[in-house]
């Protein structure tokens, strides 16, 4: 009786999920049809006249986000739109100081003139939905924007989408957003395919005018709508999903627009994927139980019933795959398959073939059979992950236990934060399901039931490709949001940069050459990051100290590597080094470094932790006879560097001393003696940056200069001092 029950609920989740699929498969193919038609609406009629263009309110609610709240303050504020049609409303709920950056990054534009207030609330109450309808009751337009604080508009964009509302039945707009962090690692390339198949499904749904979720960020509403649908709920905690059910089952338009897209980042930690994704379940099936009832009620044809329920049963439909996992292993040890069995199986396989195929479509564009067989491989594995977060979520729902919302972190790559206590549980559940499903796949094999062995291996490979994510994460100590270099115009300094350059990222560059530095900064903003520039002579430590304090000010950066320095030499004849020189090299060497900690100390005391990083030298080891001042003041960096790692690590502040050998460059070339193992720049910038990512003490190389040097300054002098003269090294 028991295994009836199993292949008639198997019979039936097959059915379902190849219905899904097909009806997903039929939106992605309507959605490569004719283009031109989704932007007919935009692009029928011309722009009204700028005096007749409606008002605007444009919400960014944020909730600690000191990271990235100057960024999204900055896209807001340099939207193009006619100033007296526009109200900007940063809704603040922050409780670090998140609301004292903002404070300053505003304090700018309202000297400018532009329409923008900070606006916080006495009580967090309804998380972001009830921050949002907290802001509407300050917002004066007609119409009303929303972007997340991690989400970054194109200057243009109110400018494009607004025509789209001439008609008075559209309610909501939603536009693509485009990720910038997507080929971060399989993690960013795995949501990449989910979103962009996401898309294709709304722009397919969107051209017969069907039912679709969309997301709440880079969106527009037509206040008159949200008003017709009782304003903004907290009853979920999605509520843009709630949302848009609300409006589409009272019979508003929606209008999909993939073309005007705005910048955003995929959570890059599987931590915070993970509590994301439960998050969305929750949420998703809160939402279902919430409108299931209403699309029932409200006349609809066939087809657009039938995509209506694989929207709102989707969630419940994946949190099924877990459910099956389970009966994976009773059938495999207790029953004999029969035809109707592997009928039902053969079905399974099927609908799945046909939804990974689809789902990986836009992500796998131009690429081998052999390269999108694996792309749909990975995808379908992280989806059974994906299921035991879904499936948690609709026991949390069905047992009425009302979890907290856990916001996904932003800005903060791969570096190791605090989570909620949900993802402990989550990766517990994680282990227990691996070990299920390595039982089920031997218990498969063991009574040659090769279907249980087949979903059983597929879950237990995205079950350990998530577990790997989750101790890779922890492996990766330190990746920061924000770097500040100085001597970024020397060849390591400019290796540096452009390494550490990637979409998102901050830089802070500090050279002695104008024009190089510029250069650089342009180099760094084609790969998409944020960069700002200052020239300044180290040697002047009081300005050096007042413009780091002042950086610090504005936005502590995550990681300060200290790289300036100078060269001098005794001479060709043994004449010895200027005072000056020695002056300038101590100065800059070594007094600019203690400057600049002494600075960025308290900033990154009241941020709760930060890295430094000193760039000294192997020749710090062993006093070489022709650099007698540099080697004196990369010594004093080395011993400088291990003392504050030691006082200051209890505080969460890491500090690294980095010390290379021979760098290709114009100082290195001006140093007297051989250059044995000679490094490229960019070689030892990729290899500063692992260490650092590591938070190695010493990050020394290349290895055999490094046992070189070590071992002279092991010796006594009597050896070590002619072994130089032989090498080369003698005045």
């Amino acid at each position: 009786m028991f295994f009836l029950i199993v292949q008639a609920v198997l019979a039936l989740l097959a059915v379902l999920f190849l219905l899904h699929a097909l009806l997903e498969a039929r939106s992605v193919r309507n959605a490569g049809k004719d283009q031109a038609v989704r932007f007919i609406t935009m692009f029928s009629s011309s722009a009204p006249d700028t005096t007749e263009w409606p008002m605007v309110s444009v919400l960014l609610p944020v909730y600690n986000e000191k990271r990235i709240v100057h960024k999204i303050i900055d896209a807001a504020c340099a939207l193009q739109y006619p100033r007296e049609r526009l109200d900007i409303l940063l809704l603040d709920d922050s409780t670090d100081e998140t609301c004292a950056l903002a404070d300053r990054h505003l304090a700018r534009y309202k000297a400018q003139g532009v329409p923008v207030r900070h606006a916080r609330r006495r009580k967090r109450i309804g998380y972001k939905a009830g921050n949002l309808a907290f802001g509407l009751t300050l917002a004066r337009g007609d119409f009303i924007a929303i972007f997340d604080a991690d989400c970054l508009p194109p200057a243009d964009f109110l400018l494009k989408v607004m025509p789209c509302f001439e008609d008075d039945k559209v309610g909501f707009l939603q536009t693509g957003i485009e990720h910038v962090n997507r080929d971060a690692s399989f993690l960013t390339r795995f949501q990449a395919m989910e979103a962009g198949h996401k898309e294709d499904v709304t722009s397919g749904l969107s051209r017969e005018g069907l039912m679709a979720s969309l997301t709440g960020s880079s969106c527009v509403w037509r206040r008159s709508c949200i008003d017709a649908i009782g304003g903004i709920s907290t009853a979920t905690i999605t509520e843009d999903v709630d949302m848009g059910y609300s409006a589409q089952l009272k019979n508003w338009k929606y209008i999909w627009l993939g073309d005007v897209t705005s910048r955003a980042e995929f959570p890059e930690s599987m931590a915070a994927f993970r509590v994301q994704r439960q998050r969305w379940a929750r949420g998703l099936i809160q939402n279902a139980a919430r409108h299931i009832r209403r699309m029932f009620a409200t006349p609809m044809p066939l087809l657009a019933r039938l995509y209506a329920c694989s929207l709102m049963f989707s969630a419940l439909l994946l949190a099924a795959f877990f459910c099956i996992l389970l009966l994976c292993l009773p059938v495999g040890l207790l029953f004999e398959p029969g035809p109707f069995f592997h009928i039902c199986c053969s079905l399974f396989l099927g609908a799945a073939l046909v939804w990974a195929w689809y789902n990986t479509a836009r992500g796998s564009q131009g690429a081998s059979l052999i390269r999108r067989l694996g792309s749909a491989f990975g995808y379908v594995i992280m989806h059974f992950p994906l299921s035991l977060y879904y499936f948690s979520a609709a026991v949390q729902v069905a047992a009425g236990i009302d979890g907290s919302f856990h916001r996904t972190p932003k800005g903060c790559g791969r570096q190791k934060i605090r989570h909620p206590a949900i993802n402990r549980r989550l990766v517990w559940l994680e282990v227990f399901s691996l070990c299920y499903a390595l039982a089920s796949f031997s218990a498969g094999l063991w009574h040659e039931n090769y279907w249980i062995s087949l979903y059983s291996g597929l879950a237990f490979s995205g079950f350990s490709l998530t577990l790997f994510f989750s101790w890779s994460d922890q492996r990766k100590r330190f990746q920061p949001g924000s770097v500040l270099i100085t001597g970024a115009t020397g060849a390591l300094g400019t290796a540096l940069a452009l390494e550490y350059a990637s979409p998102g990222m901050g830089l802070v560059l500090l050279g002695r050459r104008q024009d190089a530095l510029e250069d650089l900064a342009a180099r760094c903003r084609a790969r998409g990051s944020d960069v700002q520039t200052c020239c300044m002579d180290l040697r002047k430590t009081d300005d050096v100290r007042q413009w780091m304090a002042a950086c610090c000010t504005e936005q502590t950066p995550d990681l300060i590597i200290a790289n300036a320095g100078l060269n001098a030499n005794i001479g060709p004849r043994g004449e010895g080094e200027p005072f000056e020189d020695v002056r300038s090299l101590v100065e800059v060497n070594l007094l600019s470094v203690m400057a600049l900690v002494d600075s960025a100390l308290p900033a990154f005391r009241k941020k709760g932790g930060g890295q430094l990083a000193i760039v000294s030298s192997l020749a710090a080891y062993y006093g070489l006879p022709a650099t007698p001042t540099y080697c004196a003041t990369k010594a004093g960096l080395k011993a400088y560097g291990n003392s504050l790692r030691g006082w200051l690590r209890s505080e969460n502040i890491h500090v690294n001393v980095i010390l290379p050998g021979y760098v290709a460059s114009p100082m290195c070339s001006a140093m007297p003696g051989p250059k044995p193992f000679l490094w490229q720049p960019k070689r030892a910038a990729r290899h500063i940056r692992r260490g650092l990512a590591r938070d190695r003490a010493r990050i020394s190389f290349p290895f055999p200069l490094n046992i070189g040097i070590w071992g002279l300054a092991l010796l006594p002098a009597c050896l070590a001092m002619p072994l130089a003269r032989i090498l080369g090294y003698d005045r």
